[in-house]
């Protein structure tokens, strides 16, 4: 039986490569914006600046930032290509009639050949970083510069689960495993897992707000009355991804009460590793979700038409 919901989703016309296209723009936004976030508003505060630990934490940190921009650098050919078949354009037509597009990735190609030194290089290269973290944020930010409001809640989305995840990622993968294989002397790698944990928990309280807020800004744009959240694909879809980000704050809030009370001490670091891993394995489903729901026809596009 063929269901009007079935109608909707053929009405998408998308397939799976869209997905994937998004999936990896999403993810290519997480690894920088959370990179840089790393670096600068938790390793630094954390270790001292002539600790060779901080050198080696932030490489591993900016290795994540180049395969980031590498991501993003792919999601736009892909985007590019995809036009050149749908238009039949060269690609030199399309970069020339979506400006946008190709200053966004002459700025993806300056954050990872900024990563990319920061990367390589024997010592802390703060100069690279902070043009890693310009380039960054003008191609996460750039949708937002707009005179139309609802063009910016998207951008802002994106941007504040890359500052939660994003940075969450990199915290486990750059600062708390490094620490964890004896790159700080003993006794000195809990009480830097402790800081980096603390600053992490102010810093995803507040892109949870901004998250929550673009969230719900989004949802009403997109779907307009309750009734859509069950009678069509898109506010199902939603419905499961709201499911998931719920599991995902209550694990955050776990780890914020129960486990951060007790770092401090190097064996207390594996713990929050665990936790941490938890959660961002619920927030990679969750990604794929969004991927899914971004290519699903809005009911509000139906009700305008």
């Amino acid at each position: 039986m063929i269901t009007p919901n079935a109608f909707l989703f053929a009405d998408a016309d998308f397939t799976v490569v869209d997905v994937i296209h998004d999936y990896v723009s999403f993810v290519g936004s997480f690894f920088v914006v959370g990179a840089v976030a790393f670096y600068f508003l938790l390793l630094r505060p954390a270790v001292a600046s002539d600790s060779p630990a901080l050198s080696l934490a932030a490489r591993t940190a900016a290795r994540i930032g180049v395969f980031g921009g590498l991501l993003l650098l792919l999601s736009t050919l892909m985007s590019v290509m995809a036009r050149m078949n749908a238009k039949h354009l060269t690609f030199v037509e399309v970069l020339s009639a979506n400006h946008n597009v190709a200053i966004g990735a002459v700025a993806t190609i300056f954050a990872i050949l900024a990563f990319a030194a920061a990367g390589f290089a024997a010592g802390n290269l703060s100069l690279e970083w902070g043009i890693a973290a310009v380039a960054t944020l003008f191609v996460a930010l750039r949708g937002a510069i707009t005179t139309n409001p609802e063009r910016a809640v998207n951008p802002l989305h994106v941007f504040a689960a890359s500052m939660w995840m994003g940075t969450l990622f990199v915290l486990v993968v750059a600062g708390i495993s490094t620490f964890m294989k004896g790159a700080l002397q003993k006794g000195e790698a809990g009480p830097a897992v402790a800081t980096m944990v603390n600053r992490f928990s102010t810093l995803a309280l507040w892109s949870a707000g901004l998250l929550v807020l673009t969230g719900l800004t989004t949802a009403y744009l997109h779907v307009r009355k309750l009734p859509a959240l069950w009678t069509t694909i898109y506010g199902q879809t939603l419905l499961v991804k709201l499911c998931l980000v719920a599991v995902v704050f209550t694990l955050g809030a776990y780890n914020n009460m129960r486990v951060k009370p007790s770092l401090g001490a190097d064996e207390s670091n594996r713990r929050i590793y665990r936790s941490a891993i938890g959660e961002l394995s619920v927030a990679a489903i969750v990604l794929i979700v969004t991927a899914v729901l971004v290519n699903l026809p809005a009911p509000a596009e139906h009700m305008a038409h």
